[in-house]
């Protein structure tokens, strides 16, 4: 039988549908009958997967020169392509600045009709990150402000760009605004710790 960690394209197919499902929870009205009925069915369907888990688990992060900043982190809660809590995002790198691209849906609500505030926040701390990671000077996030500006809607194209602004020594700062259209709707700024990229991975895959 073939393994999923081993059907890359699979995994991401299977995170997907479990993304709609995601979003279809949050939004029905469905009778008790559909729901019980629904509920059973997946209960079937992780009892099925869970036999796959391997333990311990393998590298999550693939390394090396990766050329699309997604497939960097492919299990990212935030842009993350086999992940289902991510969108995801994507992320174009458009040197010297980390664009994303989103449309954020009902499962992401904050205020009504508006997304979440948390959301934004680690957007905004994953996208700077791609912008260090792109630049050859990954690190962990030491402090990350983010002043709204106004609310950011839901269901509607947004677009997120990071870059940096200087690095002192071991601190790395970064910036990074949110639109929605002609509007910007957020701001962040953000300081990292440089970390050379082997001492990175060897964080990431230490579990």
């Amino acid at each position: 039988m073939t393994r999923g960690r081993d059907d890359p394209a699979g995994v991401e197919r299977l995170a997907d549908a479990v993304r709609r499902l995601i979003d279809v929870t949050v939004r029905i009205a469905a009778p008790p009958a559909a729901i019980a009925a629904a509920t059973a069915a997946i209960e079937r369907v992780v009892g099925e997967l869970a036999g796959f888990v391997p333990s311990p688990l393998p590298p999550r992060y693939p390394g090396g020169d990766v050329p699309e900043p997604n497939d960097h982190f492919p299990y990212d809660v935030v842009l993350g392509r086999r992940n289902p809590l991510a969108v995801p995002i994507e992320i174009a790198w458009c040197p010297p600045r980390a664009i994303g691209r989103v449309v954020f849906g009902t499962p992401y609500e904050g205020p009504p009709g508006c997304v979440h505030g948390a959301v934004i926040a680690s957007a905004f701390d994953q996208i700077l990150n791609v912008a260090n990671v792109m630049l050859g000077v990954p690190g962990p996030t030491a402090k990350l402000m983010v002043r709204y500006r106004r609310p950011t809607p839901l269901g509607v194209p947004l677009r997120f760009e990071g870059w940096q602004d200087r690095v002192d020594g071991r601190r790395i700062h970064g910036a990074g605004t949110l639109s929605a259209g002609d509007e910007v709707t957020a701001e962040a700024e953000g300081v990292f710790v440089r970390l050379s990229p082997e001492h990175v991975m060897r964080m990431l895959d230490r579990r």
